[in-house]
This record gives structure tokens, sequence and C-alpha cells, in this order.
């Protein structure tokens, strides 16, 4: 469906990609999605996957993975519980953004780098 100009200008003043980034910006939110990609987990075989992250956090980034819409929570009625988590429809598109989003930086973290070993040495500022 195409936007409308009147919509799209509408959209672009609500400032949708500064509001997705402030939601997403989380180094958890990004490696849970990664992780979830591979297919459902449940929350043990998530921590194990990503190392270094707490019960508390992941819970936390579960749920606000949940509330955006981006993971599905799905408890099965056994005992011992079980619930695993898996990627919504929405948030299988994120993926597809982040990866394009991963490979650039792949191609780019060493010039990053480069710029920031530049900009800090002051050696290297011919003004000074």
């Amino acid at each position: 469906m195409a936007l409308t100009p009147e919509e799209r200008e509408r959209r672009l003043q609500t400032r949708p990609l500064q509001k997705m980034l402030g939601r997403l910006s989380s180094k958890w939110n990004v490696l849970v999605i990664r992780r979830l990609k591979k297919g459902p987990m449940r929350p043990s075989e998530l921590r194990r996957d990503i190392g270094d992250i707490s019960h508390k956090m992941l819970t936390q980034t579960l749920r606000e993975l949940e509330r955006y819409g981006l993971v599905k929570r799905t408890a099965y009625p056994v005992i011992p519980p079980k619930v695993d988590y898996s990627l919504t429809g929405l948030g299988v598109t994120l993926v597809e953004a982040l990866d394009v989003l991963s490979e650039w930086a792949l191609e780019h973290i060493e010039d990053v780098e480069t710029a920031i070993e530049e900009y800090d040495d002051p050696a290297a500022d011919p003004d000074l």
C-alpha cells in the first residue's frame, strides 16, 4: 500500500527511525533477536548461547521484545513447565534489516576503528 504524500510527511514528522532505534538500542535486544533467527529457543538455551546475560536481564529483554510484537512466548501445559520464544513475522522482518546492518558493520568496522584512532591521536592533528 503506497502512502499518500501527506501520510508520508506525517510519518516523517513523528520520527519513526529514532523511536525504533531508541526501543531496540539495547545490545541485549539485538543479540536475542539474532539468536532467535535460528528458531524457537528456551530461555536457558538463549542464556547459554548469548553467554554473559543474567537471568533477570534476559527475562526483561524477552518481555520487552514480546511487548514490541517482535517475539512470541509459547507456554506448554506440561510439568515441569516449558516455555520457548520465537520471532513473530514482524521480528523476522527486523532480522532482515539487522542482517543488512551486520554486513555493513563487518565491511566497515576497521574503517571506523581507524577513524577513531586518528581522531583521538593529537599528533595526527596538523593544526596543533
